[in-house]
């Protein structure tokens, strides 16, 4: 392996270790689903020899801009910053939005890992496809067999008082490679599933960011 390419790599794997074990840089976010600081528990993974990452920092893609609905230009000129980490079996998403409209202080809203590509086709519909799940799909119900936040990964947030927002969560597998996107939604996620509600729905696709994912060694 050329010398430029090992450093690369051994520069990749410290960030990684750093990023899903107890490093400084993580030490004040909480995993949003079971409320603890990385670091406590198992979740450090020293196995380093394949890892993926992500990230984006930009402006949000407004998936319904032919409307003026109040309701759906939430995320209108917002940016946000979004980062991933897998090590092993183990994988660190952390997401930040800015510049959020007024009327959603105080409010959650739903994020999840998107199969596809952010953006709208040429008929103006969300490029963006279903969940990100590792769970077997039913063909028949279209749907898959598992949906929860082991199986998912879940970002939802609540806007500040300053119109920002971040969530962090860690989740037990590693996504493959391949264009992803984070799509935020206009409610919060259903965590259990309802007669009228199926778990893992948030309401309508409003904005949503690439999340590029990449693997080593390719």
């Amino acid at each position: 392996m050329p010398r430029f390419r090992t450093v690369a790599v051994a520069g990749l794997a410290a960030s990684a270790l750093l990023l899903l074990t107890s490093g400084a840089a993580y030490a004040g976010d909480y995993d949003i689903h079971r409320h603890t600081r990385f670091g406590s528990g198992s979740g450090g993974s020293s196995d380093i020899s394949s890892m993926s990452w992500g990230f984006y920092n930009g402006p949000l893609t407004d998936l319904s801009p032919t409307t003026h609905d109040p309701s759906t230009d939430l995320f209108d000129g917002a940016k946000a910053t979004a980062t991933m980490m897998g090590v092993g079996d183990s994988t660190l998403f952390r997401l930040q939005v800015r510049g959020i409209d007024d009327s959603t202080v105080g409010k959650s809203y739903g994020a999840h890992l998107h199969q596809g590509p952010c953006g709208l086709d040429d008929a103006g519909a969300a490029t963006v496809g279903l969940h990100y799940n590792t769970s077997e799909f039913d063909a028949v119900k279209k749907a898959f067999k598992v949906i929860n936040d082991q199986t998912e990964v879940w970002l939802d947030f609540k806007v500040d008082a300053f119109g920002n927002a971040r969530s962090t969560t860690r989740v037990p597998f590693v996504p493959t490679a391949g264009e992803r996107s984070i799509t935020l939604h206009a409610s919060p996620t259903v965590h259990h599933a309802t007669e009228t509600t199926a778990a893992g729905t948030a309401g309508a696709k409003l904005a949503c960011l690439p999340l590029e994912i990449r693997t080593l060694p390719e």
